[in-house]
């Protein structure tokens, strides 16, 4: 047999027969891990959560629960981000694609919807003063999390070398799901409940730092982990298109295509590829390669950037109820794009400044310039709106409106053509420095 004809024979059989299949050496040497169309699927559900989260806060909002609404979507966005991290974690050394690895990865998509049914009756809880995490999101949670616990087992039974790591994983999602269930079926105040979570999902962050650093780091590949990172955050990006796509429909249906119309569609695609640019400006898998004990700050921190980037789109959502004549004033529609403008921007310094571990002042000064729109956007609304509900059918007001985007999606422009000029040149100073790239 020609080799030609044993490497098609391999590939048949890796594609086609999904047999139960090892854990260990699943990536060849000399390669690295890919994305699999499974992944790319099973991301998808999480397209849905974003979309779902998204639009429950923005009707709080608009109802007036700004603070109950904000803490529901902030506890919705991070029962899914958490789920999908610690699924990509095992993923990324433990997904040999066969069918058990198939199954358990369905059953979780599974999870993902049943907590998307949740979400409603989240919000309107939370809204009441009540507990968020109610039994629907609880089971929904629990069917996301258990196929994880059995392929943590599954890891410590095969890979003998990682065995205490694995174990460790299994005992910690057990324990933590636990808990969610607890403080979803046992009768307390929301303050109790909402320290409850918290002090779980602090437990858990620490915990999995802990297994990683005292038993031995599991055989993740970081130029994979960033991949994945990149391609959920990229699922968040599309809930500003959706929002944008949303915003002018609304206008045009109300008032058919006009200058306003072309400015508001032309910002939320700016807003949208702006905050994509600036993501992938930040060196992850470069300096993950190099550097693998630096991703556990930055993959917390992603929690934060799936939260702030879908609550853009929940700014365009507001500013489309708006322009449908709701309650909404020009400055508290403003308010809401660009705090979470704002927010990714920060965000996106604060990764890099994590993985170069640079924390000089150097970068500050675009930093500043970058958030000046921002600021203008905010003035601008005050200036031009009133306390009285925004008024679609008025001229300045609309006026206004479409300015304050275009300032909002300014900024990103700023930060992406300033970081195109310096990053580079900033970049390789800070690695110089700290003596991790030599100086030619």
């Amino acid at each position: 047999m020609s080799h030609d004809d044993a490497h098609l024979r391999s590939e048949l059989k890796n594609d086609l027969r999904h047999r139960l299949r090892p854990l260990t050496n699943i990536v060849p040497r000399g390669r690295t891990r890919q994305v699999t169309p499974l992944e790319l699927l099973y991301d998808l559900t999480y397209v849905i959560a974003f979309a779902a989260a998204a639009e429950e806060v923005a009707a709080s909002i608009a109802e007036g629960h700004v603070a109950a609404g904000i803490g529901a979507y902030l506890f919705a966005i991070f029962a899914v981000g958490w789920s999908w991290l610690n699924f990509t974690w095992y993923a990324s050394a433990y997904g040999n694609d066969d069918a058990l690895f198939r199954v358990a990865t369905i059953v979780q998509m599974v999870g993902v919807l049943v907590l998307v049914f949740g979400l409603p009756q989240s919000f309107h809880d939370a809204a009441e003063g009540h507990n968020p995490n109610n039994l629907l999101i609880a089971v929904g949670y629990l069917v996301m999390r258990v196929p994880l616990i059995l392929l943590w087992l599954r890891a410590a039974r095969y890979d003998e070398e990682h065995r205490r790591s694995a174990v460790a994983y299994a005992i910690t999602v057990a324990v933590a799901q636990v808990g969610w269930l607890l403080t979803a079926v046992i009768p307390m105040p929301a303050l109790v409940a909402v320290v409850a979570l918290a002090a779980l999902v602090a437990g858990e962050m620490v915990v999995r730092v802990l297994i990683e650093q005292r038993l031995g780091r599991t055989p993740w590949e970081p130029g994979h982990i960033a991949e994945r990172f990149g391609l959920l955050t990229l699922i968040a990006l599309g809930e500003v298109v959706a929002a944008t796509t949303r915003t002018v429909a609304v206008l045009t249906q109300e008032q058919g295509w006009s200058l306003g119309a072309v400015m508001i569609a032309a910002s939320g695609l700016v807003l949208a590829a702006g905050l994509w640019w600036a993501y992938y400006l930040v060196p992850s898998g470069a300096i993950l390669l190099r550097q693998p004990e630096r991703v556990y700050a930055w993959r917390y921190t992603h929690l934060l950037v799936w939260a702030a980037i879908p609550a853009v789109g929940v700014g365009l959502r507001l500013a489309a109820e708006a322009l449908e004549g709701g309650e909404l004033t020009l400055l508290g529609i403003a308010v809401a794009l660009v705090v979470p403008v704002g927010a990714v921007i920060v965000l996106v310094f604060l990764l890099w400044s994590m993985l170069v571990r640079s924390y000089d002042l150097t970068h500050i000064p675009l930093l500043v310039a970058t958030l000046v729109p921002l600021g203008a956007a905010v003035v601008v609304a005050a200036i031009a709106g009133t306390d009285a509900p925004f008024d679609p059918h008025d001229g300045s007001d609309l006026t206004a409106l479409v300015t304050v985007i275009a300032l909002v999606a300014l900024s990103t422009v700023v930060e992406v053509v300033g970081h195109e000029i310096v990053g580079y040149a900033h970049t390789v100073r800070a690695l110089v420095r700290r003596g991790e790239l030599r100086e030619t």
